[in-house]
C-alpha cells in the first residue's frame, strides 16, 4: 500500500506558483505544475478525492488549487457536465442550463473540476462574498432580467472590479475550497462570444465534478443517465470512512 502522500512532497516535485489572483485585494489560488514526466506516476495519478482529502490544508489556505495539464482520472465522478444541449433529456437545471445562480457546493467539503481538454462555450466563474452580494443585488434592482443577459453583464464587470475570476477552460484539475474562509462562491457561465462565433456550438468537452458529499448522497439524481461506469466502491467506503474520521459538518 502506498503512503499517503503531503502537499510538502509535491512542492518537492513541482514548480508551484501562488497568490496567482487577486479577489477584493487579496491574494488567492495556486497553480502546481507537474513535470510530464510525472504526471502518469503516484501521486498525480489518483482519483480526484485523494487529491482533496489529502490536499485539504493547501485547499483551504489558498482557495483554488490548479493542476493544469493533469490527465483525467474519472473514477467516481458525480456528473460529467457536457453542453446544456447535450443534456435535454435531463431535468436537472445543473446540466441543462447556459447559466447558474452562485452557490458552494456542500460546505465546508471541497469541489473538485477535472477537464480532458479545452472547453469552449463555458467557464466557472469564482466570485468573493463581496461578488455575491453584487449578484444579489443587481437581481434585486432587476428581478425580470433573464440569467444569461445578467451573466453577460455582471461576467465582465466583475473580471475589470475585481471581485471574480473565470476557471476551468484548459485542461486540468481545479480544487475549489467551499468553506468560510475565503467565500468562494463559483457558477457555471457561458463564453457568449465563443457561442456567437459559431454555429457548432451544441457539443463541448465534459466537465467531470466531484465532491465528497455529492458522491455519497447526489450522485444518481444529478445526470439520470450517470450510468455505473468509472465507479469504485471501496473508494465510496473509503471517502464515508475519511469524512468520519475528519467531522466536517456539511452547511
Amino acid at each position: 500500500m502506498q503512503r499517503a502522500f503531503t502537499f510538502s512532497d509535491i512542492e518537492q516535485d513541482c514548480d508551484i506558483e501562488t497568490g496567482v489572483y487577486t479577489l477584493d485585494r487579496k491574494k488567492i489560488g495556486a497553480i502546481i505544475h507537474v513535470p510530464d514526466a510525472l504526471k502518469q506516476q503516484y501521486p498525480y495519478n489518483v482519483s480526484a478525492y485523494e487529491f482533496m482529502q489529502q490536499l485539504r490544508q493547501p485547499i483551504f489556505e489558498f482557495g483554488t488549487l490548479e493542476l493544469p495539464g493533469l490527465a483525467v482520472n474519472k473514477q467516481n465522478h458525480t456528473l460529467a457536465q457536457r453542453s446544456p444541449f447535450e443534456h435535454s433529456y435531463s431535468s436537472n437545471t445543473y446540466t441543462t442550463d447556459l447559466c447558474q445562480l452562485p452557490h458552494q457546493d456542500c460546505p465546508p467539503y471541497p469541489t473538485a473540476f477535472w477537464l480532458p481538454a479545452q472547453r469552449r462555450f463555458s467557464a466557472t466563474w469564482v466570485m468573493s462574498e463581496t461578488g455575491l452580494n453584487h449578484f444579489h443585488q443587481h437581481q434585486q434592482a432587476f428581478p425580470s432580467m433573464p440569467i444569461e443577459e445578467r451573466h453577460q453583464l455582471l461576467v465582465d464587470r466583475s473580471l475589470k472590479e475585481g471581485w471574480g475570476l473565470l476557471y476551468n477552460q484548459q485542461p486540468g484539475l481545479l480544487l475549489i475550497d467551499n468553506s468560510q474562509h475565503h467565500r468562494l462562491y463559483h457558477a457555471r457561465t457561458a463564453n457568449f462570444a465563443a457561442m456567437e462565433s459559431t454555429d457548432d456550438h451544441q457539443t463541448d468537452t465534459a466537465m467531470y465534478a466531484f465532491n465528497e458529499i455529492g458522491l455519497l448522497q447526489y450522485i444518481d439524481m444529478l445526470d439520470e443517465r450517470r450510468g455505473n461506469q468509472d465507479r469504485d466502491a471501496a473508494e465510496v467506503n473509503e471517502v464515508r470512512r475519511f469524512m468520519a474520521e475528519e467531522g466536517l459538518q456539511p452547511y
